[in-house]
């Protein structure tokens, strides 16, 4: 069963965190992860890159994740897809929400044929900030939703960080500047804990 009380990581096994920015960036939160896992036996990989998109990020699945031979792979992409069509961004296409879920259950499907077992897809967090929410507004929310959808899908972990960003801001009545990013998008130390938090709860590995 899919449970938090079951841990989804074992010792000996390779994670392999697939993502945009929010994961390329050093140490960010997937240096919480491997600082967090090298303990319990568990290898972390990062294979982030800035700006992608779930269209984009499939064109490197096969040599960033496949070929890599992992025994786990964790989805966190969606910001970008979101806002991709908009604001600055407004001269690529647009990715629709069904766009960004189909994608990532073709991300899933196509390793499970490869011999990859364990997935985990965590959904684009909470909101912009800043000039970033000015610009683009509340745009994430049938992204979020399309990843859960995805999750329940192909019965995969999914981790709750949207909500926990939520609920940090809802700490916060009537704040209106930056929280947990830097510039709107890209967290904070404490944006990336908290993120890195969340994806261990459900993953059943937050215990020390």
């Amino acid at each position: 069963m899919l449970t938090v009380e079951n841990p989804w990581l074992k010792p000996g096994e390779t994670v392999i965190c697939f993502g945009d920015s929010l994961t390329n960036s050093s140490p960010g939160y997937v240096g919480i992860l491997e600082a967090r896992l090298r303990p319990k036996g568990v290898t972390v990989i990062r294979a982030g890159r800035g700006g992608d998109k779930t269209p984009w990020a499939m064109t490197r699945l096969q040599q960033d994740v496949i070929d890599r031979k992992p025994t786990a792979l964790s989805i966190f992409l969606g910001a970008n897809d979101a806002a991709v069509g908009r604001g600055v961004w407004a001269d690529e296409p647009i990715v629709p929400p069904e766009a960004y879920e189909w994608n990532l259950i073709w991300m899933v499907h196509l390793c499970r044929l490869a011999g990859i077992t364990k997935f985990s897809i965590t959904p684009p967090l909470y909101r912009f900030e800043g000039p970033a929410w000015a610009e683009f507004g509340d745009v994430m929310g049938p992204y979020r939703q399309a990843a859960r959808n995805a999750a329940d899908a192909m019965k995969v972990r999914f981790v709750p960080a949207d909500i926990a960003f939520a609920e940090e801001w809802a700490r916060h009545p009537g704040h209106t500047g930056l929280l947990l990013t830097t510039d709107g998008v890209h967290l904070t130390q404490q944006g990336n804990q908290l993120l890195a938090q969340t994806m261990l709860g459900a993953w059943g590995l937050a215990a020390t």
